[in-house]
């Protein structure tokens, strides 16, 4: 049988599949944000600048989904102009298979063997090339995933006019008990100690930590072995706002950070980075805090 259709149809099956762009809702005005917050004798300028961080953020991701899109676009069409060198080369060659000259029919069918394998590889090629094109932008959307839901430096938008979150308490203020315990203090100074270091996923300390890497490897710096993932690290004794303490854990469905004291968390974004206090993240349920035990 000539090979036509298994090589037209593993090439096809190395295509990849259309992209659909998502389409954005509008933005909500903040127009009326700063007669109200003065007429309120709040400040509405952190509001703004949240606004804007978004903004950004949405423009951000926007372009990383149009370059993934456009270079997706770009591989279907060469896989496409691979299939169709190949039908041309099984076009010129199919005849000879019928040649009765002896020798000509088996020399036709090894050209239609070798012109198969060829294309073939050629399109695995240019798949190992789409995907060296998206490594930049998966990469830069992981880290945009990754980063906190709100400005380095400002409290989420909900509790700006407010001064507090609900499950937080006073995020300005800190906690009420900043003693701790020695091994909460000195899982705080070792993940200090990793401040800068970039983020990795499913990273432990190595080149790279993920959330969970980083707190995991911060306690067992300060002698207490924890679960690997966010979501196992639940552990020891579930504490309130109230009783926060440094080396506490706050826990997502998804992320994890370590409360560092003064209001301050530190976790790993891309990189180490310290951050206000939150209970929110990209929309995670929050679990609640927890003071990992020996």
């Amino acid at each position: 049988m000539i090979p036509l259709v298994p090589v037209v149809a593993g090439i096809a099956s190395l295509a990849p599949s259309l992209m659909s762009l998502p389409v954005w809702r509008n933005l909500p005005r903040l127009d009326a944000a700063l007669p109200l917050a003065r007429s309120l004798g709040a400040d509405a300028h952190p509001l703004l600048r949240a606004a804007r961080r978004l903004g950004e953020d949405r423009g951000l991701l926007d372009r990383l989904l149009r370059e993934g899109a456009a270079a997706l676009d770009r591989a279907r069409a060469d896989l496409t102009g691979i299939a169709q060198s190949f039908l041309r080369v099984a076009a010129q060659t199919a005849p000879q298979l019928l040649n009765p000259l002896p020798g000509a029919a088996p020399a036709a069918w090894a050209r239609l063997l070798h012109a198969g394998q060829a294309h073939l590889r050629a399109a695995e090629q240019r798949v190992h090339q789409l995907e060296r094109e998206l490594a930049t932008t998966v990469s830069s959307l992981h880290r945009l995933a990754s980063e906190p839901d709100h400005p380095a430096g400002l409290p989420h938008p909900r509790a700006m006019l407010a001064g507090h979150d609900p499950h937080a308490g006073n995020l300005s203020s800190g906690s009420s008990s900043e003693g701790g315990s020695a091994a909460g203090q000195a899982a705080v100074d070792a993940a200090r100690s990793a401040m800068g270091t970039p983020y990795r996923w499913g990273g432990t300390g190595q080149g790279g930590f993920d959330c969970s890497g980083l707190t995991q490897w911060a306690w067992r710096q300060a002698g207490v072995e924890i679960p690997r993932t966010a979501e196992a690290q639940t552990v020891g004794r579930q504490v309130s706002a109230g009783e926060l303490a440094p080396g506490d854990l706050l826990v997502w469905d998804g992320h994890v950070a370590m409360y560092a004291g003064g209001g301050q968390i530190i976790e790993a974004g891309d990189p180490v980075q310290m951050n206000p206090l939150r209970t929110t993240n990209l929309g995670m349920p929050f679990k609640g805090y927890f003071r990992p035990t020996g």
